[in-house]
């Protein structure tokens, strides 16, 4: 059901979708600098030699992507693709299962308006210095963002300052039976207080209250999915994505 969610999304938002003997591929030349939806979904396992030339067949800009699930042995191409120069990403996806570690203070989370969040993940994507944006690839970024806010029904939660600004925010999407928690981020300038915590949590609820499964994802080299277990998510599956620059 998480795979489907997040294959629907994709198909919701590209402007072309296909699918090849490989799995399928979607392109969406409004938005090119958004690699989810300008890639190549590999659906079942290759030797890395066949998954560069499935690449390069149906490349249609000024890069490579790749996104390669567990079952398709994302797992067993990634030492090649590393070795290769290629960047790659490993999400974990979790889904919530569990009680939290310890009761969570969710009293101060709100529900600002979307165009609110959006210009705080706006600045998030800006500051990112491991992504080193131009202007324009933000501005696509939170595009497409505002695009699948409005296809997936999003429902945005957030944390003010004492300044009453926004500095905490994340957002629930849904199909109706299965909900996401995702673009969780705080300001800098306000980490080290529980806001992560309390919004994740406060999204959380939310989709176990009208949803059947509620899933959160996140990269698996970095530090949020210990939080996310914390509050109840279970590691579920993973995927990978190669990207190359040419």
């Amino acid at each position: 059901m998480v795979s489907g969610f997040l294959r629907r999304t994709v198909e919701l938002l590209a402007e072309e979708q296909r699918p090849i003997p490989e799995g399928w591929l979607a392109s969406t030349p409004s938005l090119p600098a958004v690699w989810s939806l300008n890639g190549i979904w590999l659906e079942s396992p290759m030797p890395y030699e066949d998954a560069v030339a499935l690449c390069q067949r149906h490349r249609r800009g000024s890069y490579d992507q790749l996104f390669v699930s567990e079952r398709a042995g994302g797992e067993a191409l990634e030492p090649a693709f590393r070795a290769a120069g290629w960047r790659v990403q490993v999400e974990v996806h979790s889904i919530l299962g569990g009680e939290p570690d310890r009761e969570v203070d969710s009293s101060a989370v709100v529900v600002p308006s979307s165009e609110e969040s959006l210009v705080l993940i706006e600045r998030w994507v800006s500051e990112d210095r491991a992504l080193a944006l131009s202007r324009d690839s933000v501005a696509q970024l939170v595009e497409a963002n505002r695009r699948t806010w409005h296809v997936r029904n999003a429902r945005p939660f957030g944390v003010r300052g004492p300044d009453g600004e926004l500095v905490g925010t994340t957002v629930l999407f849904s199909d109706g039976q299965v909900a996401q928690v995702e673009d969780v981020y705080v300001a800098p300038e306000a980490r080290g207080q529980g806001h992560g915590r309390a919004m994740v949590s406060a999204a959380a609820l939310a989709g176990q209250a009208d949803h059947g499964l509620t899933f959160i994802s996140a990269d698996d080299n970095d530090w949020p999915k210990q939080l996310y277990a914390k509050l109840g998510f279970k590691p579920a599956f993973r995927s990978w994505s190669f990207h190359r620059e040419l």
